[in-house]
């Protein structure tokens, strides 16, 4: 039976993957942060992909890989950072939005573990996709309030795109690149609407945010 969360992100995940192979030199290391469904199919590239995050039995390194355990709220104090470098390809795919810390502190230890003139490329929701808007209209807040017992949101802050080129500049990443799509498949009949006009949706409303920066060489 197909995990509900890989339907809805499948495209996503095709879309990423191709932007991986474009990217990374012939069996490249990779950086999977977070790992999820990417890290299988990033292997199949084939590819070295390490992990960093917590651990998810599911999603347990390959033979000749490792998982390095770090929580990501930390990114801001240097000096618990792992020693992690002289990745081909960093992947951070729909993390962002999960961690409540500067998105700037993430990327600085994102750009740690790249070597230079390496990749690392970004999938997160658009903060200023279409359902978002249309639920402000109708009165609604689009972003889930804090949980109970002190527990954090799902996402705790979504980006717009100029926000993410914002703070990848100021992590000294150089912008290779960045696209919106309408990629998440829910089900609902406004994200069928919304995947049927594809290219014909504003760039500033599509639903996901995928982009890619390079670390610049020595």
């Amino acid at each position: 039976m197909t995990d509900p969360y890989l339907a809805v992100h499948a495209p996503r995940y095709g879309l990423l993957i191709e932007k991986v192979r474009e990217l990374a030199p012939p069996e490249p290391r990779i950086l999977d942060v977070a790992p999820s469904y990417e890290a299988e199919q990033l292997r199949r590239l084939p590819a070295v992909v390490d992990s960093l995050g917590f651990r998810d039995p599911r999603f347990a390194p390959a033979g000749g890989e490792r998982h390095i355990d770090f929580d990501l709220r930390d990114a801001g104090r240097h000096e618990l950072w792992p020693d992690l470098a002289d990745y081909d390809v960093v992947v951070c795919a729909e993390v962002l939005e999960h961690v409540p810390v500067s998105p700037v502190d993430v990327l600085l230890l994102l750009v740690a573990a790249v070597r230079p003139g390496g990749w690392l490329v970004l999938q997160t929701p658009n903060a200023a996709r279409i359902s978002n808007r249309l639920r402000l209209l109708r009165g609604r807040s689009p972003f889930e309030l804090p949980r109970e017992g002190g527990g954090q949101p799902a996402h705790f802050r979504e980006y717009t795109v100029d926000e993410l080129l914002a703070a990848a500049r100021e992590a000294g990443l150089e912008p290779g690149g960045w696209l919106t799509a309408s990629y998440f498949v829910t089900g609902s009949r406004g994200n069928a609407v919304a995947r049927r006009l594809g290219p014909l949706v504003p760039r500033s409303l599509r639903a996901g945010i995928t982009a890619w920066f390079r670390r610049p060489p020595r």
